[in-house]
């Protein structure tokens, strides 16, 4: 599954961490600028779902 998270810089990083303790990562990317006079950053993450434990 693909995730876009966008917000001020270091909500956006703490979002993505988050993300890291609940989800498989397969890739995150860096904080890229959003267009225009913005604060806010985009970053895009790739997961999937944790297997469940056998």
């Amino acid at each position: 599954m693909k995730i876009r998270i966008i917000g001020l810089p270091e909500e956006a990083a703490q979002a993505a961490n988050l993300l890291t303790r609940t989800f498989d990562v397969i890739e995150i990317s860096g904080p890229m600028p959003c267009r225009g006079a913005s604060r806010n950053v985009r970053i895009y993450a790739e997961l999937r779902l944790p297997q469940p434990a056998e």
